[in-house]
């Protein structure tokens, strides 16, 4: 696995990620936009990452991505979320994932975590 790897945009402008470690529990609290390839390098899933650690809607991601074959990890840096989301604007349009599904499902699901957990406490 490469410790750092190349991704290019529709744009053609380049992005460079980050791997991450699979036994490092801590990649669910960085911010920044993820990426799960399989061996080759194919992009099965790219998403925003929040960058909390209550957040475990990284965890269903990295599940799905594993089901379509994804075996490694890369991340992208990126607190700014303006700039976030439109880096995977350009990304998403240029890589085309295997699994390309809206993280609205998985902000939405978040949401109504941070809602619900405060009130089991």
């Amino acid at each position: 696995m490469f410790q750092s790897i190349n991704f290019c945009g529709v744009s053609g402008q380049s992005y460079k990620f980050e791997a991450i470690k699979l036994r490092d529990n801590a990649w669910t609290s960085q911010a920044g936009i993820i990426l799960f390839t399989t061996a080759d390098g194919r992009v099965v899933k790219l998403d925003e990452q929040f960058g909390k650690v209550e957040d475990i809607t990284a965890i269903w991601r990295w599940r799905e991505a594993q089901r379509f074959g994804a075996t490694h990890m890369y991340i992208r840096h990126q607190k700014d979320r303006g700039v976030r989301l439109a880096e995977i604007d350009d990304l998403r349009a240029g890589l085309n994932p295997v699994c390309d599904a809206p993280s609205d499902a998985y902000e939405t699901a978040s949401e109504s975590a941070r809602v619900v957990m405060p009130l089991a406490a």
